[in-house]
């Protein structure tokens, strides 16, 4: 198990200074392509890491918000994070889809409440735990529900071995109150709050895990269904109530 040490790390985030206070990220091209229509934002800069991440913004009611494409997995995740946030960014939306681990139709709104932490990346911002509390569930809750979208709350897996979700461990998540399989919620909250920031997030069901046999649903193939649109102005909407 990884031993958590509260001190700064050696290698520093380098982050270029960013005008806005508030960040909206997705995993999905085909969502982030969806967030640039839908808000017209446009390239204002980039960030240079491992890999060349460019940054957008827009003005959603007088707040300045940047928009970027976050690769998948927690470490990957983690890392843009850390330099958006060194950037100057306090508080980020980050949204997708998931897995459901129970009976739920697809494209269904999750909002989790806490963060199993199946992964690596969390232990290096935290001392070890068997989850973390997602802070600002509430919030997200509210708005989501105030513009009519119904909403499943409960708590996520977060792995990084989607190939090795076993029925075991499956079910051990299931009894823990999961509804839902993502990669980086827990990671993503828990460097949030070793560097006393806030973070948002919510998913859409995608496939499904809650029979006997994986189903992979119509939402992997996002162009089959408009809650890709219901969920960006869902997040555009939280981004200028926080």
């Amino acid at each position: 198990m990884i031993r958590f040490i509260d001190e700064e790390g050696l290698i520093s985030p380098r982050g270029e200074h960013i005008e806005a206070d508030i960040a909206i990220t997705t995993f999905s091209r085909y969502i982030f392509d969806t967030l640039l229509k839908h808000t017209g934002a446009k390239q204002t800069g980039v960030m240079r890491g491992s890999v060349d991440i460019p940054l957008y913004t827009f003005d959603n009611n007088g707040k300045t918000t940047v928009v970027y494409l976050t690769p998948v997995g927690a470490p990957a995740a983690v890392s843009a994070l850390e330099e958006v946030l060194v950037g100057g960014v306090k508080k980020v939306i980050a949204f997708g889809i998931c897995g459901a681990l129970t009976e739920a139709s697809p494209h269904l709104f999750v909002v989790p409440t806490r963060a199993y932490r199946d992964e690596g990346t969390s232990y290096h911002y935290m001392p070890a735990s068997e989850y973390v509390e997602i802070k600002n569930a509430q919030k997200v809750q509210t708005v989501l529900e105030s513009v009519g979208i119904k909403t499943l709350v409960g708590g996520a897996w977060t792995t990084d071995g989607f190939y090795r979700e076993t029925r075991t461990r499956l079910n051990e998540m299931r009894a823990n109150g999961c509804v839902a399989v993502d990669m980086e919620s827990a990671a993503l909250q828990a460097c949030s709050n070793f560097r006393g920031t806030e973070f948002y997030t919510f998913f859409i069901t995608a496939d499904s895990l809650s029979g006997e046999k994986w189903e992979p649903n119509t939402i992997l193939d996002l162009k089959a269904t408009d809650s890709t649109h219901v969920a960006v102005a869902a997040a555009v909407k939280l981004a200028g109530e926080i």
